[in-house]
């Protein structure tokens, strides 16, 4: 018989209730060991290295694309159209003005604006049958540094046409240019006083009077167009021998990059099925 000394803490038949226990010291406890090893993920497989054969494999199959690459460039360089630079130089003469100052950098540019608008290539277009739009984006013209030389380019599929092009722009600018308002008065009044001297009816007084006006135009115009000459072409209209479009070298880069990324794309590809286990 049990006595109450003697009865468990729980009372007859009942488990003795669990003390609570003191927890854990921090640090004390440690996870069991995975079955990798003392962490608790397992260290990844490394893979295994090229072997000498995949290598060598490999560095073929890298120059086998950049050989391919570099022939497409110059397989493209051979079949696009090539378009030629036909060149002619004009002087503007800048009088006192000195090469370099801001009054001749304005004046300069001015004629190069003037080269490309319709002033000068409207004529042009008109006489040669070439569109207007087509020579707006195709004439150029650019100033040598510190000089007087201004530089007419026209782009052209065709050498011959490209320089008969320029020769035709560099003609029109030289009319535009030295051509001023006295100059045009003179010559109308020149020929107005040829028409009068061609009558017949013309009395002799008049023609003698018409004669002298007449010498005295001509003379007037000869020192006007001296004095107004600003332009003039120093170099006739040539083509440049290598075409602007397309340029070699870089087609060769750019197929030569082609093959490059194509050669690290299939070597990446080859490297991954050889090496997956």
């Amino acid at each position: 018989m049990a006595t109450p000394s003697s009865a468990p803490p729980g009372g007859a038949g009942r488990p003795a209730p669990r003390l609570p226990g003191i927890p854990p010291v921090p640090g004390q406890y440690r996870p069991p060991p995975g079955p990798g090893g003392p962490g608790m993920f397992p260290p990844r497989p490394s893979r295994p290295s090229l072997t000498s054969p995949q290598q060598t494999r490999l560095i073929l199959v890298s120059a086998i694309a950049v050989v391919l690459g570099l022939l497409g460039g110059l397989i493209a360089t051979m079949v696009l159209p090539h378009i030629y630079a036909a060149q002619t130089t004009i002087r503007y003469s800048l009088g006192e003005k000195s090469s370099g100052s801001d009054d001749a950098d304005r004046t300069l540019t001015t004629q190069t604006v003037i080269i490309g608008g319709r002033e000068v290539l409207q004529p042009v277009a008109d006489s040669t049958g070439v569109p207007i739009d087509y020579l707006t984006k195709n004439v150029s013209a650019t100033i040598v540094p510190n000089s007087e030389i201004i530089q007419i380019q026209v782009l052209h599929p065709d050498r011959s046409s490209g320089i008969q092009l320029a020769d035709a722009v560099a003609k029109q600018y030289l009319q535009v240019a030295n051509t001023s308002d006295n100059r045009a008065q003179l010559q109308s009044q020149l020929d107005n006083a040829q028409r009068q001297l061609a009558v017949p009816t013309t009395p002799p007084d008049t023609v003698t009077d018409l004669q002298s006006q007449v010498a005295d135009l001509q003379s007037q115009l000869a020192q006007d167009a001296s004095a107004s000459d600003l332009a003039a072409i120093v170099a006739p209209a040539f083509s440049v021998t290598a075409p602007v479009f397309p340029n070699t070298l870089i087609t060769l880069a750019i197929g030569a990059l082609v093959g490059a990324a194509a050669a690290a794309l299939i070597g990446t590809s080859m490297v991954r099925r050889w090496t997956r286990r």
